[in-house]
């Protein structure tokens, strides 16, 4: 899988991000997104690292039964639970974000401040060219959460980023980005005007009308 990078506006930073969620304090819970933009979708990574002090508070909201364990349904329904409070919009319209996988890790990484939430999920796009907005917003476990939220950087050379604005806590972002035309359709609507122009030229020069 080709690795991307994530954006900022003028800069592309390719390992900054593992930094914060090293540092975050031990009674926050780390809630970072990064948000890849594609023609015909939207990816959402992510990742929610509880620190230590408050980590078995955090484990027990997904352990909804307390066994000490994390099965798939606890994992499914905590995951969509998370997904459901993201607010995600494309050119003004709301749009369903489908959850794709979702990794969690054991209570004692966990407990050490260590264990991650990994979530990856995926949205339908506007899929045709010019000016586009996205405007993302997580409002999950807002009183005990810090938020980082950023764009990679497209790997479709056909899509700019253009500007980033975040709130101030990072919980939400829009994003104005272009998707250019194909090449080949722009070469070829030249190749048609220049030989359009070439047949009035030559009716001109026939006397023709």
């Amino acid at each position: 899988m080709k690795k991307r990078h994530l954006f900022w506006p003028g800069v592309i930073v390719g390992c900054v991000w593992a930094a914060p969620a090293d540092a975050h304090r031990l009674d926050e819970y780390l809630q970072a997104t990064r948000i890849g933009v594609s023609r015909d979708r939207i990816d959402l990574e992510i990742d929610l690292t509880p620190g230590a002090s408050i980590a078995n508070d955090i484990f027990g909201m997904v352990d909804a039964n307390g066994d000490g364990q994390i099965s798939g349904a606890e994992a499914d329904t905590y995951a969509r639970r998370v997904i459901d409070a993201v607010r995600l919009s494309v050119d003004g319209g709301s749009q369903s974000i489908t959850l794709v996988s979702r990794a969690f890790p054991d209570r004692d990484a966990m407990a050490r401040g260590l264990g991650t939430i990994r979530l990856r999920a995926t949205a339908p796009a506007s899929s045709g060219t010019g000016r586009h907005e996205i405007v993302y917003l997580n409002t999950h476990a807002p009183a005990s959460s810090v938020y980082l939220v950023n764009a990679l950087l497209p790997a479709d050379e056909r899509i700019q980023i253009s500007t980033q604005e975040r709130d101030v806590k990072q919980r939400g972002v829009t994003l104005d980005y272009r998707v250019a035309p194909r090449q080949g359709w722009v070469r070829g609507s030249w190749v048609a005007i220049a030989v359009a122009m070439i047949g009035i030229l030559r009716k001109r020069r026939s006397g023709r009308p």
